[in-house]
């Protein structure tokens, strides 16, 4: 049976997460729906699925130690080739820690069934798990300040 397609609104993608299963939230102050299962990581700030003109954007900032920016910093090229569905940028405020974000994007304009919806979600939600725990691993993340950095390679 041959699902349609459509380009999905905010209740529409909540139906999706609700039928998938995937634990989500509204918090009041964001147009996001934020993602429990990311939500949980260590070192993770926040994660969120965003309901944007150009489609659906998925996005986990996680909080890096100031001692290892730069060591991040030269890890980007690698990061990005090592999840090439993931976009992954550092983001640094004189206001706040490091960040470094992560997002997966996806473009419904053709329109979307749910099961392609819920390849995007698990897609990007295990790769940016995966990430996270490998910077979690290397004492990138704030809090692993306790730690000395692992080598992986």
């Amino acid at each position: 049976m041959m699902t349609s397609t459509r380009v999905p609104d905010k209740a529409q993608l909540q139906e999706w997460l609700d039928q998938a299963g995937t634990e989500h939230y509204l918090c009041g102050q964001c147009e996001g729906l934020h993602i429990r299962a990311l939500q949980e990581s260590p070192g993770v700030i926040d994660s969120r699925l965003f309901l944007e003109d150009y489609g659906l954007l998925l996005t986990t900032e996680l909080e890096i130690r100031p001692g290892a920016l730069l060591q991040v910093s030269a890890e980007l090229g690698n990061l990005n080739m090592d999840y090439p569905t993931l976009k992954i940028f550092l983001d640094v405020v004189d206001e706040a820690l490091p960040q470094l974000v992560v997002a997966g994007v996806c473009h419904p304009v053709a329109g979307l069934s749910p099961e392609q919806f819920n390849l995007f979600i698990q897609a990007t939600v295990e790769a940016t798990g995966h990430l996270a725990a490998a910077c979690e691993q290397l004492a990138y993340l704030y809090g692993a300040a306790d730690q000395g950095p692992v080598r992986l390679h």
